[in-house]
């Protein structure tokens, strides 16, 4: 899919469409059209209660740097005669409706509605958090299109969210298993999976401003296009013949054919915060070595584990790199394993 960019500022939107003439793409998910203005990050995105603006962006910016924020949180620019954010929330891209919460104290992300752009490859997923009020129509099976009111913006959660710091949560990924709840029952939580597959705990996201900056800069055409320019942080190898459930809903990220072939391991390049980015299949006539089970570090790239301050893929203090604890819970969930 090759995708061009036009500017729809009154309405906010940022349009990517295959071709100029038939508009099927990419736009903003806010009506706030600082970004499509180039306008600097404090003029769209909504800081922590610190006040400082990086605090809202993805990644290491939480706790001076030792918590994770997984996605791009989104001020309003309409509120009420209360006080109430107002402003509309749209669908970003063509796809499908997979999971709606209507009840805000279920989750820290309040209501939420999740899409899956299920026409491109890899088919990944949206999510829009913290909402007021899920729009009419917007149940799970329902088709939408680039700026489809999904809700109004808001400050729902399971937690305090003040009126004067109300946004969007917005994330761009993946789900690491459809057998989430199996890894789910074995963790003894004390709490009910109330989401299912759409449970935060089984999803894995990029940079949505990172995504949208390549896009609008010319540098990707489609995620997968971002998802490649993403350095990878380490490779690891997993030794086993299973096909996990991530490489059949996301074929696109798998560098070769494996149909047919007797695989016996995984190489799997991990982004800067854990997203098994590519995969590529090992077979038996290649006499990798190993045993059934093992699980190392291939390469790193110690540029990034060093300056990093959370979410690890790898931990380098000692003198040998080490398969970090959160990267090896994300591997037994892709592959099933105890």
């Amino acid at each position: 899919m090759y995708w061009s960019v036009l500017q729809h500022v009154s309405l906010g939107f940022i349009i990517v469409c295959t071709q100029a003439s038939l508009c099927a793409g990419l736009i903003w998910p806010t009506p706030n059209p600082a970004f499509q203005l180039g306008e600097p990050i404090e003029a769209y995105v909504q800081p922590t209660a610190s006040g400082v603006p990086d605090s809202g962006l993805f990644g290491c910016v939480r706790n001076h740097g030792g918590r994770f924020h997984e996605g791009l949180d989104l001020y309003p620019v309409e509120r009420d005669q209360h006080g109430e954010a107002i402003d509309a929330v749209f669908a970003v891209l063509p796809g499908r409706v997979v999971y709606v919460n209507q009840t805000s104290s279920y989750s820290s992300y309040g209501r939420y509605v999740v899409i899956e752009h299920d026409t491109e490859a890899p088919a990944f997923h949206t999510l829009y958090a913290h909402l007021a009020s899920v729009g009419h129509g917007i149940v799970v099976g329902t088709r939408v299109e680039p700026g489809t009111k999904l809700g109004i913006m808001g400050r729902s959660a399971s937690y305090s969210i003040p009126r004067t710091r109300a946004h969007l949560h917005f994330e761009v990924g993946f789900r690491l298993t459809d057998q989430f709840q199996s890894w789910y029952d074995r963790q003894n939580y004390n709490s009910k999976n109330r989401h299912g597959i759409w449970n935060g705990m089984n999803l894995v996201s990029v940079d949505p401003l990172g995504f949208y900056e390549s896009v609008r800069g010319g540098k990707a055409k489609t995620l997968n296009d971002y998802l490649k320019s993403i350095p990878a942080s380490a490779r690891v190898r997993v030794q086993t013949s299973i096909i996990p459930g991530f490489v059949k809903n996301y074929p696109s990220l798998v560098t070769r054919p494996y149909s047919g072939r007797q695989v016996v391991a995984w190489d799997i390049a991990f982004s800067k915060y854990g997203v098994p980015k590519e995969w590529t299949p090992r077979f038996a006539e290649e006499d990798i070595g190993g045993r059934v089970g093992d699980v190392k570090v291939l390469a790193y790239n110690p540029s990034i584990l060093n300056v990093q301050s959370c979410r690890r893929v790898l931990d380098i203090a000692g003198s040998t790199p080490k398969i970090s604890s959160g990267t090896l819970i994300t591997i037994k969930k892709l592959f099933g394993f105890k």
